[in-house]
């Protein structure tokens, strides 16, 4: 009895362009939603959420306080919302459609509108009583102070006879 190695007339299988970038994109979110439930703390921007109209923003952290930054271009005052709960800052904010055309049709339209919220948890207690936010020039500026930890870890607890 002769053997001989099996050959394949095709090499591997055929997956087209779409399907690959498909998975890849699956691939993607379910690192994230995975990532996003074992750390609570991470602050991700969704991969599927349009990021024109979910706002980026940046936090820093000084001494006592730390600084928020969100970019909410063309938007008021009254379009959006901040709010603070269990050490988590909520911002919420509408972006509302300008265009009232009766009688000529769009070629392109960029500009995204909608609403958003965001939820960015911190270690550390807030101070509720001493937050202060700004919007200028299409930047909210938010500052967040830390609540003052008691300066002693140590007290005397009197005996009553």
């Amino acid at each position: 009895m002769h053997l001989s190695p099996w050959k394949s007339s095709s090499s591997a299988p055929v997956i087209n362009s779409k399907t690959r970038d498909d998975f890849k994109s699956f691939h993607n979110e379910m690192n994230q939603l995975i990532n996003t439930f074992f750390n609570r703390n991470e602050i991700s921007l969704p991969q599927s959420m349009d990021s024109t109209i979910f706002p980026t923003i940046d936090i820093k952290e000084k001494d006592n306080k730390y600084l928020l930054d969100a970019d909410v271009p063309g938007m008021a005052e009254e379009d959006l919302t901040i709010d603070l709960k269990n050490n988590t800052l909520i911002l919420k904010g509408e972006k509302k459609s300008e265009m009232e055309s009766h009688d000529s049709d769009f070629v392109c339209i960029e500009r995204s509108y909608g609403s958003f919220r965001r939820e960015i948890p911190f270690d550390e207690e807030i101070d509720q009583e001493n937050i202060k936010a700004e919007l200028k020039d299409g930047v909210l500026h938010v500052e967040l102070n830390k609540k003052e930890k008691s300066k002693s870890n140590h007290k005397k607890i009197p005996i009553k006879h």
